[in-house]
């Protein structure tokens, strides 16, 4: 039986947001990169998955974005509270303490795309992956865009500290990541029209890690 993610992981990045800007305290180059993108597309209303301390919403939400933003904890979204109203974009933001494996409560076809930047590096299994990318071609509208990145099998730290289940590796920091090949993003994709699948080098900190940037579309019906 495969392991599945505990409270262990939650508590752990609990315990890590108690430090102010873990990330820093600029948007990553990969939330800059896609907001060109969702200027392009006409992007208004944003679904963002594991948005952590809110670096990247930041920079969606004073480029005038609407954005539901989610994470499973506590400490970070209680911190993006208080942020949002010291910088005025509360109105902008709507933030939720949220598990997707338990699904995403909104509506069908009500958000434009979706934006997360190695939340799917998470201590998931792929078949619970599956279900939130089922749930997340549920929620965009046609055409709506799933963008986001994640580790891949040319990433350092592939294979490397101890060996959790399927792709995943706890490294020494105590988080449990899941690395993806072009064949799992692939699977993933079921229902999606894939517009690009991209390796690129992401010097942002603590270290240097190789992604996959991931454009899916939800095809018009």
């Amino acid at each position: 039986m495969g392991r599945s993610p505990d409270k262990d992981q939650r508590l752990h990045w609990d315990e890590t947001y108690k430090m102010e800007d873990f990330f820093g305290p600029k948007a990553s180059l990969f939330a800059e990169k896609s907001l060109e993108i969702f200027k392009n597309e006409g992007i208004e209303v944003l679904l963002e998955l594991g948005c952590g301390q809110g670096r990247d919403t930041w920079l969606f939400a004073r480029n005038g974005i609407s954005v539901y933003a989610m994470d499973y904890s506590d400490q970070g979204i209680c911190q993006m509270r208080e942020k949002a109203r010291e910088h005025g974009l509360d109105k902008l933001i709507t933030l939720k303490v949220r598990d997707v494996r338990r699904g995403i409560p909104l509506p069908n076809d009500s958000i434009d795309a979706i934006y997360s930047h190695m939340f799917f590096n998470m201590e998931f299994l792929e078949n619970e992956m599956s279900m939130i990318f089922q749930e997340c071609l549920r929620v965009l509208r046609p055409g709506g865009l799933n963008i986001y990145s994640v580790r891949s099998e040319n990433d350092p730290h592939y294979q490397k500290f101890t060996h959790l289940d399927e792709d995943m590796y706890q490294n020494p920091m105590g988080f449990a990541v899941h690395f993806f090949t072009e064949e799992k993003i692939e699977r993933l994709a079921d229902g999606f029209l894939i517009d690009s699948i991209t390796e690129f080098e992401d010097p942002d900190p603590p270290f240097t890690k190789m992604l996959y940037d991931v454009v899916l579309r939800k095809p018009m019906q």
